[in-house]
């Protein structure tokens, strides 16, 4: 990244580069910039993570090799000190993000998609085998439980709290 004098010739003096954008400028140019400071930070989590998590459904193929991973790190870091000089430079807005919220947001969300994928609604995608149908509801029904206990854990409920704190076990009725 070219980092020249005039670039941050505003935020050194004369004239403030943020009176150069409205309010709502600075809104859109914030949230923007903080798309690509979270997606900074996921790569950032993923690079320094020693190997990719063991799932059922996804396979992480074509690995990085040394040099791509510590290139990468140093782009990240740059990418981090853009948005941060931009943030400064323009006086954006640092928003909060509510963890317990986020959470709650999209295990809600997972709930719900998982609802409609359950046999009777199925149905709309073509015949259920019976029997599947049969077979599918219980274990479904248990991923809706721990979707749910992931919810009233980041609630704050306490029953749940102590459920699952300790719980080395994959469900509370094993």
């Amino acid at each position: 990244m070219a980092d020249s004098a005039a670039e941050h010739q505003g935020a050194e003096g004369k004239e403030p580069l943020a009176r150069l954008l409205n309010a709502n400028h600075r809104r859109v140019l914030a949230t923007t910039l903080r798309r690509v400071e979270l997606a900074a930070w996921h790569l950032e989590e993923q690079l320094t993570r020693q190997a990719p998590p063991a799932l059922a459904l996804t396979r992480f193929t074509n690995p990085l090799n040394a040099a791509q991973k510590a290139a990468l790190l140093h782009l990240v870091q740059q990418v981090r000190e853009a948005v941060a000089h931009l943030a400064a430079d323009y006086h954006l807005a640092v928003a909060e993000e509510n963890l317990l919220s986020t959470v709650m947001a999209e295990f809600t969300l997972l709930w719900c998609d998982v609802e409609d994928v359950r046999p009777q609604k199925l149905r709309a995608y073509g015949a259920v085998d019976p029997q599947a149908a049969e077979l599918l509801g219980p274990p479904l029904q248990q991923l809706v439980n721990l979707l749910w206990a992931v919810n009233d854990v980041a609630a704050g409920k306490p029953e749940a709290i102590r459920l699952w704190q300790g719980s080395s076990e994959s469900s509370p009725e094993g």
